[in-house]
């Protein structure tokens, strides 16, 4: 889009009435004066929305992108290292549940 508005802007810019006669009439050099303006304008807008854009990267997305980097990803591997530890610990537990369930079922049996 900001391609084709700059194109746009420039043929505004160059355009040029071709007249019959020798000179343009007051008509013609006023509506081509008023379309080199708007090519101006268009190409001023088109500046200043690239400049607020630059700004908006360098202000909001870089950072953004640094927090999400730092944050949320030392984050997400606590979790994973956290979520490691835990099926670590589970599966311990059960080992040692199922040695002691083993072990306490004869004397269950002994004493019914």
């Amino acid at each position: 889009l900001s391609r084709a508005q700059r194109t746009l802007s420039k043929s505004l810019k160059e355009f040029n009435f071709e007249c019959i006669g020798s000179t343009q009439t007051d008509d013609e050099q006023v509506i081509a004066d008023s379309l080199k303006q708007f090519g101006k304008l268009i190409s001023a807008i088109e500046e200043e929305r690239d400049n607020m854009l630059d700004r908006a990267h360098e202000q909001i997305l870089l950072p953004l992108e640094e927090f999400r980097k730092l944050h949320i990803g030392g984050v997400k591997e606590n979790k994973k290292k956290y979520d490691k530890k835990t099926a670590k610990f589970c599966q311990a537990q059960e080992r040692f549940l199922n040695m002691s369930s083993k072990k306490s079922s004869p004397a269950v049996i002994e004493v019914s």
